[in-house]
């Protein structure tokens, strides 16, 4: 009883007078919003983000002096540039009419895992393209100038282009390009 006849007094400042009850009742919600603010802080917790690229794993190699150019019929001259990903890339030989020429293609798997993937070329008519797979590549033909292309666990390979060109192909600039699409399956 005495607390509560003690917390029905009033504070007086002047003729303004503020009953006790009030100010212990403001006192409270200031001391629980305190510790509103100070609980996380002391909890320690770390929140953020991190942003992740995940690139294919099936890559052509960025060396070109790894890309070479063979010929049973001597070809003149012959250059393969990649791009900076090893997911696409583009030839050119000079070849006389009726000329064939291997394009040695290094492959490389640079996962933990067997990459499956779709090579597909740009190929002008009056030129034909054989692949043969060399190493520890894999392939089958899908249509003229697509083939599935799968290639073991974290090792190179080579991609072996046979072009050839057709006998009444007329003398001009041709440009072979191709590019590796990764797939999942």
């Amino acid at each position: 009883m005495r607390a509560f006849r003690t917390l029905g007094k009033k504070l007086r400042l002047g003729r303004l007078g503020v009953p006790l009850w009030s100010l212990a009742l403001a006192g409270a919600a200031i001391v629980a919003a305190a510790g509103q603010a100070v609980g996380p802080v002391l909890s320690g917790s770390v929140t953020g983000s991190a942003g992740l690229t995940v690139e294919q794993a099936l890559v052509l190699s960025s060396t070109a002096s790894e890309h070479s150019v063979s010929s049973l019929d001597a070809a003149d001259e012959g250059l393969v540039v990649v791009n900076d990903e090893g997911t696409s890339f583009t030839a050119a030989i000079e070849l006389h009419t009726g000329d064939t020429v291997t394009l040695n293609l290094d492959l490389n798997n640079v996962s933990d895992a067997a990459a499956n993937g779709i090579l597909e070329l740009n190929v002008p008519a009056g030129v034909d393209v054989e692949l043969d797979d060399t190493g520890n590549v894999d392939e089958a033909q899908m249509s003229k100038s697509t083939w599935l292309i799968r290639q073991t666990s974290g090792g190179a390979g080579v991609l072996a282009l046979s072009i050839s060109t057709k006998d009444d192909l007329k003398p001009g600039f041709y440009t072979i390009s191709g590019r590796i699409v990764q797939i999942t399956g």
